[in-house]
C-alpha cells in the first residue's frame, strides 16, 4: 500500500476538521453511555487502516489523546497484517511515550516495510529506550536513507556513548553526516571524545566538520586545543565552526583560544571573522574591544553587526564612543543593535543618544530606543517619552514606550499612564498595558508608604 507522508497530512482544513469530529464524536458518545472507552479504541484502532491517509492519522492523534488507556489496543496492532496500521501505530506509541510499547517496538524493527521502520525507530528515540540501542545500531546499515535518518534521531535522543563510534563513521555521508554529529553530541562521553580528536587529519572537510559539530554538543574542553588548531584549517567553514563553538565554552576555559581568536578577526573569510567576533563577545574578550572597534566600520554588514553586538556582550564602556556614530548608519539592523549595544553595556552617556532616536524615522528603531531608555533607569528619559507619545502612531512603539515609562516611574510617568489608561482613542493593547503598569506601580507606592508609616509609629 502507497503511504503518503505525515507531513503532507493535515495539510488542509477539511483533515483538521476530521481529526475534531473523531474527538468530539467519541468524547460525546462516551459522556452518553453508547460508546465506552473501549469500545471506542477499538473503533479507532481499526481506522489506521483507512485508505484515507487523513483518516488513519486523525484516528492515531485521536488515540494519542486518549493516551495510556489506547497503549495496548495499538501494541496489539504492531502485529497487523497491514504494514499501514503498523506503521501508524508504531507512531501513536512514540507520541504517547508509555514504555511498555518499548519491546514491541524493538520487534517491529524487524520489518520489511521502511514505514514501520521508520515509524519504530522514531518511536524508540521518543521513548528513550536504552534496550533499543543495539538493534538501531544494526539498522545504521540499512538501505534507505529516511530510514536511517529516523535511526539517527533515536539514537541521538537515547544517549547512550555506545552507539558513539557507529555514528561517527557517518560523518562523511553528505546527507546523514550533520544529523549524526548532533547525536553523537548529544550521546558523547570522555572516551567519544578522544575518537573525535583524530578526527582533523581527515581529507574530508565534511567530516571536520561534523567533528567539531559532535564536540560543540559535548562541549568537553579537552576539545579546545582541537579546536583552536582548527582556526587554522585549510577550508573557511571548519575555521568558521571552530571560532564559533570556541565561544560556547565557558570564559575561563575558553581564555587559552583568546588571542587566536582574536587574530582570526584579521582573517580574509568575513564569515570567519564574523564567527570570531561573536565568540570573543561571548567570552568576554576585553583584549578584543580594541580590533572589534576596527571592524564597525566595514563594509560587510553582517561582519559589523557582529562586532557592535560582540562589544555590547563584552560590556565595557571604552566602546561607547565608537559605537554612538554608528547611530546615523543607513541600515536599519546596524543601527538597531548599536541600540541594544549600548544598554548591555549599560553607560548613562547613551541616555541622550537614545532620547534623540525616539524621533527616527523607522518605527523598530524608535521602539529600541524607547525599550533601551526603560532598560537603563534614568529619570531624564520620562518627559521626551511623554512627548514622544503625544505624535506617535505606530502601536508597538507606543507600548514600548508605555513600558519604559514604566520602569522609570516616578509622579510624571505615573500621571502620563493614567492618562493613557483611560483614553478610549487609545490602542486597546497599549491601554491595557498603561493600566497594568500603572497599577503596579501605585501598589509599589502604597507599600513604602506603608512601610514608611510603620517605621515613624515605631
Amino acid at each position: 500500500m502507497h503511504m503518503i507522508k505525515r507531513c503532507e497530512l493535515f495539510s488542509c482544513r477539511q483533515a483538521k476538521l476530521l481529526l475534531l469530529l473523531l474527538l468530539f464524536s467519541g468524547i460525546c458518545a462516551g459522556c452518553l453511555g453508547q460508546d465506552p472507552l473501549e469500545a471506542r479504541v477499538e473503533k479507532l484502532v481499526r481506522g489506521l487502516g483507512d485508505e484515507d491517509q487523513n483518516v488513519s492519522y486523525a484516528s492515531a492523534y485521536a488515540l494519542i489523546e486518549i493516551g495510556e488507556p489506547s497503549v495496548d489496543s495499538l501494541i496489539k496492532a504492531l502485529k497487523d497484517d497491514d504494514p499501514q496500521v503498523r506503521s501508524v501505530a508504531a507512531f501513536a506509541l512514540g507520541r504517547i511515550g508509555d514504555p511498555r510499547a518499548s519491546e514491541p517496538l524493538i520487534e517491529a524493527l524487524d520489518a520489511p516495510e521502511p514505514e514501520v521502520l521508520k515509524n519504530s525507530a522514531e518511536a524508540l528515540g521518543e521513548l528513550q529506550a536504552p534496550e533499543a540501542v543495539d538493534p538501531l545500531i544494526e539498522l545504521l546499515d540499512y538501505d534507505d536513507d529516511e530510514v536511517r535518518s529516523k535511526v539517527v534521531f533515536a539514537l541521538g535522543a537515547i544517549g547512550d556513548p555506545k552507539a558513539a563510534a557507529p555514528l561517527i563513521e557517518l560523518f562523511g555521508d553528505e546527507e546523514l553526516g550533520g544529523p549524526a554529529a548532533k547525536a553523537v553530541g548529544n550521546s558523547g562521553d570522555e572516551e567519544t571524545v578522544e575518537k573525535l580528536l583524530g578526527l582533523p587529519d581527515s581529507r574530508d572537510p565534511d567530516i571536520r566538520i561534523n567533528s567539531i559539530y559532535a564536540l560543540r554538543g559535548i562541549r568537553d574542553p579537552a576539545a579546545i586545543p582541537f579546536l583552536i588548531e582548527m582556526l587554522d584549517d585549510r577550508a573557511p567553514d571548519v575555521r568558521r565552526e571552530a571560532a564559533f563553538t570556541l565561544g560556547l565554552f565557558e570564559p575561563e576555559e575558553a581564555a587559552p583560544a583568546e588571542q587566536p581568536l582574536i587574530n582570526a578577526l584579521g582573517n580574509r573569510e568575513p564569515e570567519v571573522q564574523e564567527a570570531a567576533a561573536r565568540s570573543l563577545g561571548w567570552i568576554g574578550s576585553k583584549e578584543a574591544v580594541p580590533p572589534l572597534e576596527e571592524l564597525l566600520q566595514d563594509k560587510n554588514q553582517n561582519l559589523q553587526i557582529a562586532a557592535v553586538k560582540a562589544l555590547g556582550d563584552i560590556g565595557d564602556p571604552g566602546a561607547v564612543d565608537s559605537l554612538i556614530p554608528l547611530l546615523e548608519d543607513e541600515a536599519l539592523l546596524v543601527r538597531k543593535e548599536v541600540v541594544h549595544s549600548l544598554v548591555e553595556i549599560g553607560d548613562f552617556r547613551a541616555v541622550d543618544t537614545l532620547i534623540s532616536l525616539l524621533g527616527d524615522e523607522n518605527h523598530r528603531v524608535r521602539q529600541s530606543a524607547a525599550e533601551g531608555l526603560g532598560k537603563l533607569g534614568d529619570e531624564r528619559a520620562v518627559n521626551p517619552l511623554l512627548k514622544a507619545l503625544e505624535t506617535e502612531r505606530e502601536g508597538d512603539v507606543r507600548a514600548a514606550e508605555v513600558r519604559a515609562l514604566g520602569g522609570l516611574g516616578g509622579p510624571e510617568a505615573a500621571e502620563g499612564l493614567r492618562r493613557i489608561s483611560t483614553d478610549m482613542d487609545e490602542y486597546r493593547s497599549v491601554r491595557t498595558a498603561a493600566e497594568e503598569i500603572l497599577g503596579r506601580i501605585e501598589d509599589v507606592g502604597e507599600a513604602n508608604a506603608s512601610s514608611s508609616s510603620s517605621s515613624s509609629s515605631s
